[in-house]
């Protein structure tokens, strides 16, 4: 199957959505260990919001993506009738997630997941603007490390260390799928050179965040 082909089989999907959804979740649960927040990482939660994360960029936004778009153009995808069973299946899987996570540590994480189910509609005739996913990204790494510490009442450096790392995400994945959709608005220079100052703009928060973990 070619890298450039589209549908939620095709390799490029699968492997930018475990990027998104797993990585990033990864991310906000490190930052919780790196900023003292916790004393120790919980594997298992861990565990649950990578997977929650990659299922719900991966099978629960492009069931909808690929339904919307299935007499539009060819996609690597399957039946529409298994669509719309992964889809249903997929919403169920990740509100269990959510409901088991809010009892364990508490009802934020409920709020982060329906931000993030609200984000992934990310296709023709709902919501479609390559914000939603940066929006996404962001809850993904402010959501993963509520799982881990379970508060946000934590010292202010703290806090804003989460911010940037945040940001990070949300440039990074702003910037890559505007750059993703320039087949949509036009290999032009402006949309082009827009989409890599944005990616380079979360560079900024990156350094940020290692700058103030170092204030005195």
């Amino acid at each position: 199957m070619p890298l450039e082909s589209k549908g939620m089989l095709s390799p490029f999907t699968i492997v930018t959505c475990f990027f998104t959804g797993g990585l990033f979740p990864l991310l906000g649960s490190y930052v919780a260990l790196d900023i003292g927040a916790v004393s120790s990482m919980n594997y298992f939660y861990l565990l649950l919001v990578v997977i929650g994360g990659f299922v719900a960029h991966w099978i629960l936004a492009h069931t909808i993506h690929d339904l919307y778009h299935y007499e539009i153009e060819k996609r690597e995808t399957f039946s529409k009738r298994t669509l719309k069973v992964m889809l249903v299946a997929s919403a169920i899987f990740l509100l269990s997630i959510a409901i088991y996570l809010s009892i364990k540590v508490g009802w934020l994480v409920m709020v982060f997941s329906i931000i993030g189910a609200i984000v992934c509609m990310y296709a023709e005739g709902l919501l479609h603007h390559e914000s939603q996913m940066a929006i996404g990204a962001f809850f993904l790494v402010v959501g993963a490390f509520y799982v881990q510490a379970g508060t946000f009442s934590l010292p202010t450096t703290s806090l804003l260390r989460l911010l940037c790392i945040a940001l990070f995400a949300f440039f990074s994945q702003y910037g890559w799928l505007l750059f993703y959709r320039l087949d949509d608005y036009g290999w032009t220079p402006r949309v082009r050179n827009k989409s890599i100052l944005l990616t380079k703009t979360g560079l900024i928060f990156l350094v940020l965040y290692f700058v103030i973990g170092h204030l005195p």
